[in-house]
């Protein structure tokens, strides 16, 4: 296949057997053949390295991350491997540190045959183990996890196998909001309620969620140039958390789908509350949801909608993982009562 910055054929072959006795051809991550999509950007796409990124920056360092996005190909390989590198540059939340959490996965014809993580900090390079596929053609998927700093090396296929662009749908939908819709405490990429909406909604899926952050007006401008015709905004509990006074809270939602609006001029934009936890405060959390109605209302754009949050999910703690995340129970469920809603 031809690189796609030059016309230098890019199949590399290494010498020998590798892998458990299998010779390879390895793909650079910038073979045209390897589309990348559901992303907002690229850091870099060079013969030695594929990584993404986002442009919402913050503490976290989450714009490192980037959840959900692909790299895909149809191949007729029984054979697959992927050398990844871990570049610790996203700082765990949860944790305290620079270690990864989040699994990403590799797809064949939307069915996950495996999946890839490395907790070891220290040790960033790695090479999964091969994943067999089926006989024929399929379309393979490399699936970004939801957090952590990852950059794909080459794609080992058996040699002499196929390799030809796929393609993902052209709509897109942007997901917008703190580390309950990025996907944290999900099991891995593929259980998060945004990659399921996007599979059930056949587009492409633009997560620009960011953990820990409260409503912030400027967020809102990650999602010009992006493309999306839906977007979801789901905000609230950090404002909770650290009790944020109303007023302020309400006008920066308001100021985020003023400017999402301005960023998206045609999309149709789902404002939504957080949604159920156990936990209480002084200012609580019906009172932020509330603030979110009315910041949607105020807002008096007629293709801006407002969804309670405590209606896309089971309100019960056996949909959380601790008190604050859905788990992949709660996250199903999410995306299945979000589906009829986002149209």
């Amino acid at each position: 296949m031809r690189n796609r910055l030059s016309n230098v054929i890019r199949r590399f072959r290494r010498p020998g057997l590798t892998g458990g006795g299998y010779f390879y051809d390895l793909y650079a991550p910038n073979t045209a053949a390897l589309t990348v999509s559901d992303y907002q950007a690229i850091q870099q796409r060079t013969a030695q390295t594929l990584e993404f990124r986002r442009t919402i920056v913050e503490n976290n360092r989450m714009q490192y991350a980037s959840p959900g996005s692909r790299v895909s190909f149809q191949t007729n390989a029984e054979r697959l491997r992927l050398n990844l590198y871990w570049n610790a540059e996203v700082y765990n939340v949860i944790s305290g540190n620079a270690t990864f959490n989040g699994v990403g996965s590799v797809l064949s014809n939307g069915t996950e045959i495996g999946t890839f993580d490395w907790s070891q900090p220290l040790v960033k390079g790695y090479s999964t183990p091969t994943y067999p596929l089926a006989t024929g053609t399929k379309t393979v998927t490399i699936v970004w996890p939801y957090s952590a700093g990852l950059q794909l090396q080459s794609v080992d296929l058996q040699r002499g196998a196929s390799l030809v662009a796929a393609t993902r749908p052209a709509n897109k939908i942007g997901i917008c909001g703190d580390s309950i819709s990025q996907g944290f405490e999900s099991s891995k990429i593929t259980t998060t309620w945004a990659y399921l909406l996007g599979n059930t909604q056949s587009r492409q899926v633009i997560n620009l969620a960011n953990a820990g952050v409260p409503a912030d007006a400027s967020h809102a401008t990650a999602l010009t140039g992006t493309g999306c015709d839906r977007v979801t905004y789901m905000i609230g509990y950090n404002d909770f958390a650290s009790q944020t006074a109303l007023v302020t809270f309400q006008n920066a939602v308001q100021g985020w789908i003023t400017n999402a609006r301005a960023a998206l001029p045609s999309a149709r934009i789902y404002v939504i509350s957080t949604i159920y936890s156990p936990n209480t405060n002084t200012i609580t959390l019906a009172q932020y949801r509330s603030a979110v109605q009315a910041a949607e209302l105020a807002a008096g754009d007629a293709n801006t909608f407002y969804i309670d949050g405590l209606s896309i999910m089971t309100n019960n703690t056996n949909r959380l993982s601790g008190t604050i995340h859905p788990n992949d129970l709660g996250a199903s469920e999410i995306a299945t009562n979000l589906q009829p809603l986002i149209t």
